[in-house]
């Protein structure tokens, strides 16, 4: 009998438990992520019971999951990203940044771009969270959970789709790359609009419902694209500062 407890403990870790462990996601998680897809109408309804009505992943939980699959396969991301350090490497080179002895444009572009792939997912955590707190306009009266649980919501199904976004990108030369950020662009606000109008705004109609769901994809869009930014300035700062002051060899 004293062996029967820690047997039955054990027979619960099962794969569901790994895949738990590793991502943040499970069954649930995964059932939770389909219906944002298919019927986020349900999800948006359950978010307004504290416990989920015990059917699904909180949507903040979700998301982050998301950004700890970033970090896992960020390495392999980065590695592979040669149109991207093709680009910066190609404007440290024009620019005639001077390089230390045994360092290359490669290099240092492969530098700059392992700064902008740690930078994005801390400031847009920040940036999300701020939002999530600050927008307002869902047609109904909220606390500062609800907007919390309706935000992340809105923003899961784009995100489930970031890690083939950036598997894609893998492959983009470094001349088409802005062309593929206006691609990511627009294709993220049609999502976050979706999910916003089928889902979020679900208390509102008509007109009501089209702007403000089109308002906060229009917001997310426009916060994603000046993280873009402002993590590859940064990048670049960063570069030049610590190299632009050595001699050139």
């Amino acid at each position: 009998m004293a062996n029967a407890e820690p047997e039955n403990h054990l027979t619960k870790l099962s794969a569901d438990t790994i895949i738990e462990d590793l991502f943040g996601l499970n069954i649930r998680g995964l059932r939770s992520i389909a219906t944002l897809w298919t019927h986020p109408k349900r999800y948006f309804a359950t978010a307004r019971i504290p416990d989920w009505d015990n059917k699904y992943t909180p949507s903040i939980r979700l998301w982050l999951a998301f950004f700890a699959i970033f970090s896992a396969l960020k390495f392999w991301w980065l590695g592979g990203n040669q149109g991207m350090i093709d680009a910066f490497s190609g404007g440290f080179s024009n620019a005639g940044l001077p390089l230390p002895e045994g360092l290359s444009y490669d290099d240092v572009g492969r530098e700059a771009v392992l700064w902008i792939f740690g930078l994005t997912p801390i400031t847009q955590i920040v940036s999300m969270v701020f939002l999530a707190l600050l927008y307002r306009a869902w047609g109904e009266k909220t606390t500062i959970a609800l907007r919390q649980r309706y935000l992340f919501a809105v923003l899961v199904p784009s995100t489930s789709l970031m890690p083939l976004f950036l598997t894609i990108m893998v492959f983009v030369p470094s001349h088409m790359l802005t062309l593929y950020g206006v691609f990511l662009a627009l294709i993220t606000f049609t999502i976050d609009f979706q999910a916003g109008y089928r889902g979020g705004f679900c208390n509102v109609t008509g007109f009501s419902k089209t702007w403000r769901a089109a308002l906060l994809a229009l917001i997310i869009v426009g916060i994603n694209v000046s993280i873009s930014i402002i993590t590859q300035i940064i990048g670049i700062l960063v570069i030049a500062g610590k190299y632009g002051a050595v001699p050139p060899a």
